[in-house]
């Protein structure tokens, strides 16, 4: 019993003795990938331009060992499914209309031209325009010699 318990507490100091060891290891690799990324601003504001090593630079917060730094990404918003924007819009212009007058109604029949965040408005109506511009392209929908867009 006492042999595995030696053993037990042996295991225990040697990764105690490892973790430590690759703590080290980590924030070399810290220090080297931020003179790296000093030194391709610098290559990238030109010679001369850019802040020298190790001057003016803040360094970045360390982070656990157990927890990796959390990446900001933005949500990816699916604005109309697959053939949606032509049903919507064969049932919503009756008559042609602009492309602008276009996108305004679908903002308007999806609910998006109250509740949605300006950002994500202009998203929505780039989206809404391009939907639009596929219409066209597609025979969907026919553009008049005065702008407006007819929807067959």
């Amino acid at each position: 019993m006492a042999s595995i318990v030696t053993a037990v507490s042996e295991l225990e100091s040697r990764r105690k003795a490892l973790e430590f060891e690759l703590a080290g290891v980590n924030s070399k690799l810290k220090a080297i990938q931020q003179a790296l990324d000093v030194s391709a601003r610098s290559e990238a504001n030109g010679p001369d331009r850019g802040p020298k090593m190790g001057v003016g630079i803040a360094a970045k917060p360390e982070v656990s060992p157990g927890r990796s730094p959390r990446k900001k990404t933005r949500k990816l918003r699916q604005w109309f499914s697959s053939g949606e924007a032509v049903g919507l819009m064969k049932r919503i212009v009756r008559s042609p209309m602009t492309a602008s007058d276009i996108v305004k109604a679908l903002a308007h029949h999806k609910g998006y031209d109250k509740g949605l965040p300006p950002e994500q408005l202009k998203r929505f109506q780039g989206t809404a325009y391009m939907a639009v511009s596929n219409a066209i392209k597609a025979g969907n929908a026919t553009r008049l010699k005065d702008g407006r867009v007819r929807i067959r």
